[in-house]
């Protein structure tokens, strides 16, 4: 496939439209259209669903993907031959793990002048998915089955505790049915806690409070909103002061994996080893 026919298809679904993927690449929306539509001949297929935004089809998507690893590929030899380039890199992650473990892939990201880290928060059930769709380089996922074109390690476990704040209770201990106390989600997708009820035998909260950030989802526990599973890395500080209540003697622990393009540059595999090596000292093996 032509190549700068690729690159104009990853250029139009990052940007959502031919006018927007014209200014970026300083053509004209005509080129950018002719661009694609011959990408679709040589493919013979349609690849780019003309909508607002511009989404990709199943073979836009593999043929998206493509254009991004070649870009990395290229990247990477233009640094062996020519010095320094300094160029995005995406990552998708959960909240939960950006706001414990993985803080420690930031610290040495900051020594890294060759990459911009581009961070994308999305659910770990859902991050192969932006994979998957070649959205991102590498992914933080329960999902131990290898997206296409990737490759996987296993992190380790990240285990969850049932917390709330004393004034929820009434100074008094949890009841045996957590589905009567309010509950606090991330979002819509977050099924963590109903996965946890079910689990101890408890009904399904009548009351549910969704706060989309880690920060503002432990900040809605403390102020007793409801009861909440909380990473236990994050919890040791509110346990200690008294702000936070163990409420269960189970635990939920979610199994975390690494996935990331098959293509080996020196980028992706400095990422997996900062990764790697974050995830043996602030997760459970």
């Amino acid at each position: 496939m032509n190549r700068e026919h690729l690159r104009t298809l990853a250029v139009l679904l990052d940007e959502g439209s031919f006018g927007a993927a014209a200014d970026r690449m300083h053509l004209t929306p005509s080129a950018v259209s002719q661009r694609i539509k011959a990408l679709e001949t040589e493919a013979g297929q349609i690849l780019v669903v003309r909508a607002r935004p511009c989404t990709a089809t199943e073979a836009g998507i593999v043929a998206a993907r493509l254009a991004r690893q070649l870009d990395e590929v290229e990247a990477d030899a233009d640094v062996a031959m020519n010095g320094l380039v300094s160029r995005p890199l995406g990552v998708v992650t959960n909240a939960d793990s950006l706001a414990t473990w993985f803080r420690g892939v930031l610290t040495e990201a900051a020594s890294w002048p060759d990459t911009q880290l581009r961070v994308q928060i999305e659910d770990e059930q859902f991050s192969r998915e932006v994979l998957g769709r070649g959205e991102a380089m590498a992914a933080v996922t329960t999902s131990a089955r290898p997206a296409s074109g990737c490759r996987c390690q296993r992190l380790g476990v990240l285990r969850y505790i049932p917390v709330a704040a004393p004034t929820l209770l009434g100074g008094s201990t949890a009841p045996e049915d957590l589905g009567v106390l309010p509950v606090v989600e991330f979002n819509a997708k977050d099924a963590l806690q109903r996965t946890f009820l079910a689990k101890v035998g408890a009904r399904r909260p009548e009351r549910t409070h969704r706060f989309p950030s880690s920060g503002a989802f432990l900040a809605a526990v403390r102020a007793g909103l409801g009861w909440g599973l909380l990473p236990e890395p994050q919890l040791r500080e509110s346990l200690a002061d008294g702000s936070l209540v163990r409420i269960r003697p189970e635990y939920q622990d979610v199994e975390l994996f690494w996935q990331c393009w098959s293509v080996r540059t020196s980028r992706l595999t400095k990422l997996t080893d900062a990764v790697m090596r974050a995830a043996r000292a602030g997760l459970l093996p």
